[in-house]
């Protein structure tokens, strides 16, 4: 059974090369998003509610710190992002691989992503009209500027429609720019990836003292950057026998839990005056080079590959797209049914009812839009079949 939903639900890549640890990857990053929502739900829903605990839900120190960082899984999205375009470039650069055509680079990116975000952007704006959150005339203008990804560009707000959809506006700028980025492969190894060091530092410390004004590429190169240093190193074979090591493995959840745990830094929006704090702003500096090991352990640790690998894990990972599109519609449309259930007095015991009873219909919805909807259109060959069965 798990063989069949795993050939069924399985990503169709374009260059035959899957890896189901970066299925697990994204897998990670899309669960701690849609838990980092669900919480934060669930904790709005009560300051509403006659609904009394017995417990403060701010008691739970180490718990609410891990949740309320639990954002920090769209740089680790991001950052997939980055190694993933930069892996053919790479072996192009480096290795002397297939060269890479950009004109089938672009296309392959509106036929891939365009149409699943445009059905699921539509479906999600009817479905806001339907339950009364807003009217047509108020929402129309939101979408349009959606679907052109350029909704922060005009609104300096996050999108209407679904607020995650700021973080794609962000992906498709990085997408138009990254061929440009990816020429760095063709510089010596030592130069390349000095450089790449010496950005992923920079833009940081830009940040810090000139914060952006909307949200945009520029609030997060880094994390891309990371990815394609990552990228390098993979290619290149640097390290392997290091992160092969079996104690390495230990050091997967300890990197994980300190990108959780650490305290937060300010990325507040508009710029504001501030006490300049060097441990904050190392704790910026130091976060993506954490991600980036991170993923070399995950990349070439058997072990933890092992557990990136495991049964459903890619699966689910494999929808990202979709379950990252749709869960915070589905979080706000059904969980205002799914509050009104309450387990006991306690605080913890109420959020865990509601991660179960939300995530249920989450990966219902989404597993019949990508089996319908996005997985049609990751095959290169969907537009010729488009034609032919349009002709018939």
């Amino acid at each position: 059974m798990l063989t069949y939903l795993s050939n069924k639900f399985r990503r169709i890549t374009s260059n035959q090369l899957y890896l189901a640890e970066l299925d697990g990857m994204r897998f990670l990053s899309v669960v701690l998003v849609t838990l980092f929502h669900i919480r934060g739900y669930f904790l709005d829903s009560l300051k509403n509610s006659n609904f009394k605990m017995v417990d403060d839900p701010a008691d739970y120190f180490w718990f609410n710190r891990f949740f309320d960082n639990a954002d920090r899984s769209v740089p680790l999205f991001f950052a997939i992002s980055g190694f993933i375009l930069s892996i053919p470039f790479a072996n192009y650069y480096i290795n002397q691989g297939k060269k890479i055509n950009l004109k089938q680079y672009y296309i392959r990116r509106v036929t891939r992503l365009e149409p699943p975000y445009f059905i699921v952007m539509i479906c999600i704006f009817f479905a806001q009209i339907a339950i009364g959150n807003y009217d047509f005339q108020t929402l129309l203008p939101s979408l349009g500027a959606s679907l052109i990804y350029s909704h922060d560009l005009i609104y300096h707000q996050t999108p209407w429609v679904t607020v995650v959809a700021w973080t794609l506006e962000i992906e498709i700028q990085f997408y138009s720019i990254a061929p440009f980025i990816f020429r760095i492969f063709a510089l010596p190894h030592v130069a390349r990836r000095a450089l790449l060091v010496l950005s992923i530092i920079a833009f940081p410390v830009l940040q810090y003292f000139y914060p952006p004004t909307f949200l945009s590429i520029y609030g997060h190169a880094q994390h891309f950057l990371i990815g394609i240093l990552v990228a390098d190193l993979y290619v290149c074979g640097v390290a392997v026998n290091f992160f092969r090591q079996k104690w390495i493995s230990l050091l997967a959840p300890i990197v994980f839990l300190i990108m959780f745990l650490m305290p937060k830094w300010e990325q507040t929006f508009p710029p504001y005056a501030r006490e300049f704090d060097p441990v904050e702003l190392g704790m910026s500096v130091a976060f993506p080079f954490m991600i980036g090991l991170f993923y070399c352990i995950i990349l070439r640790n058997e072990i933890v590959k092992k557990v990136f690998s495991y049964k459903f894990v890619p699966i689910i990972g494999g929808m990202c797209y979709t379950l990252y599109l749709i869960h915070y519609s589905v979080i706000s449309m059904v969980g205002r049914i799914t509050v009104k259930v309450h387990f006991t007095h306690y605080y913890l015991p109420n959020l865990f009812v509601q991660f179960i009873l939300l995530i249920i219909p989450i990966l219902l919805i989404s597993s019949v839009f990508f089996l319908y909807v996005e997985r049609p259109f990751m095959s290169k060959k969907w537009i010729d079949k488009f034609v032919k069965s349009d002709k018939k």
